[in-house]
């Protein structure tokens, strides 16, 4: 197992996974909009069988899973299965199950129709073998359908914090924009020819912007963006970092962020990815 595999599993079935599910209906209601263009992309029928790649905590597994003949979400986060399990539950939907799967490498649902994802495939250390590996457990006429976010500069959500940040904290080691994480797949053409390698054709990657809703005031948008947004890793992962630096970024995050009424909004920017299998 790769080091970069291993960190990534170390923080979603640790503070990464325990942030997505304290915070699931915020983050449902903040990515709704994202899930209504990416269902509607998918076009998901009666007959299709559907994986949900990195499904998280189950909201668009669930979603398709009411129109679906079958659907399986699969994510490598305990955490976040075991809520997608009990929403299930919940719901009283008998044609929906959750995994924990490596879909870099484990075997996965045969025959299916359609593989689907919301923000849940950029974190593979090998995106070509993962691809390769969802491929080949497609049906004859399988599709791939899935969202994810474009550079960090063009999502208000990353940039506004980020800038903040940056006065405070000195980080002078340049990021690698291929390594996994949630903008390796930035980069339009990096996607197609990831999965032209991985055997996908009709490749289409189409761009949409959107309002992301992080919360009725200030207070509750800066909490929700260190929480489940860019600063979880520097906040939780950095001990260097004092509480006082802390509390520094978190109001200037507040006075940064545009007025409030009718709730704290900020853009989202995001790439729309479709395939064939065959």
């Amino acid at each position: 197992m790769s080091e970069i595999n291993q960190n990534q599993k170390e923080f979603w079935n640790g503070p990464g996974g325990e942030a997505w599910v304290v915070g699931q209906e915020t983050l449902d209601a903040a990515m709704r909009p994202v899930t209504e263009v990416l269902l509607k992309a998918a076009a998901v029928k009666s007959t299709d069988r559907v994986m949900d790649i990195g499904c998280g905590t189950g909201e668009t597994t669930l979603e398709v899973a009411r129109t679906a003949s079958a659907a399986l979400g699969v994510d490598i986060s305990k955490p976040m299965l075991a809520l997608a399990t009990d929403r299930a539950g919940e719901l009283g939907l008998s044609n929906v199950q959750f995994e924990q799967r490596d879909v870099q490498g484990d075997a996965l649902q045969s025959d299916t129709t359609l593989a689907m994802s919301r923000f849940g495939v950029m974190f593979f250390e090998d995106p070509v073998a993962a691809f390769a590996n969802i491929r080949s457990q497609m049906a004859a006429d399988g599709r791939l359908c899935f969202a994810c976010w474009k550079s960090p500069r063009e999502n208000e959500w990353v940039s506004l914090p980020m800038s903040v940040v940056r006065k405070h904290i000195q980080d002078d080691t340049p990021p690698d924009p291929l390594a996994p994480g949630p903008f390796a797949f930035a980069d339009d053409k990096r996607i197609a020819s990831i999965l032209e390698e991985a055997g996908w054709r009709d490749i289409n990657i189409a761009p949409t912007d959107f309002d992301m809703a992080w919360g009725e005031s200030p207070e509750a948008a800066a909490h929700g963006l260190i929480e489940r947004g860019p600063l979880r890793r520097i906040f939780v992962g950095d001990p260097s970092i004092t509480e006082e630096t802390k509390q520094t970024i978190i109001k200037g995050i507040q006075d940064a962020l545009p007025p409030s009424e009718g709730g704290i909004f900020l853009k989202g920017a995001i790439w729309i990815v479709t395939a064939k299998a065959n």
